[in-house]
């Protein structure tokens, strides 16, 4: 019996050092850690635009609240969290700190946040505008002022959320309010 434990403690050491050593990132043991990476996509730009989870994300033109204009292809090469909502959104203003702190921890790696306010919505502009400086954000807050981009991406609930990897492609969609946890695994997960 001794023997046997001694045997197969062996076989479980030698298969972590392979897991960990040869297969690394694919290893069972950082695949569990993860809840698994998104595996990368070879030709991207074969990809169907769309909204869907898999699709390559619709480009859009915003101004945001500083008044300059950009696209969201301005972003292939980073990992973008593209946020929808409002400030009269209560579970809004429940993920806006857990955004903030992981554009603060992964934007020196190549992590962006777009945050775009659905500007027919609020009273003024001035409300979102005391909003960002309430919370101190200081990632990019498009304004949609015409919905155009809310309209395009279908948005039915506020917020909602799409993870973007570096190549352009939606890996997932959350509707409704994210929890700290949920943001950080996800934003692990795209390569």
């Amino acid at each position: 019996m001794k023997k046997f434990l001694v045997l197969a403690a062996a076989i479980l050491a030698i298969l972590f050092f392979l897991d960990k050593t040869v297969l690394k990132e694919k290893g069972i043991i950082n695949q569990a850690a993860l809840g698994g990476k998104y595996e990368k996509i070879e030709d991207p730009d074969k990809l169907q635009e769309g909204i869907e989870q898999g699709n390559r994300a619709p480009d859009f033109t915003l101004t945001d609240l500083n008044g300059e204009t950009f696209n969201l292809s301005d972003y292939r090469g980073k990992k973008v969290l593209l946020n929808f909502w409002a400030t009269w959104c209560p579970p809004c203003k429940a993920e806006m700190p857990y955004m903030q702190k992981f554009y603060e921890k992964y934007k020196s790696e190549g992590f962006e946040v777009l945050a775009v306010n659905m500007t027919v919505t609020e009273k003024s502009r001035e409300d979102v505008v005391r909003f960002v400086e309430e919370h101190d954000l200081t990632f990019r807050i498009p304004m949609d002022d015409k919905n155009q981009v809310f309209s395009h991406y279908e948005i039915m609930a506020y917020p909602t959320s799409f993870f973007i990897d570096s190549d352009g492609v939606i890996r997932s969609v959350a509707i409704g309010g994210m929890t700290e946890e949920f943001i950080e695994r996800e934003l692990k997960k795209l390569p």
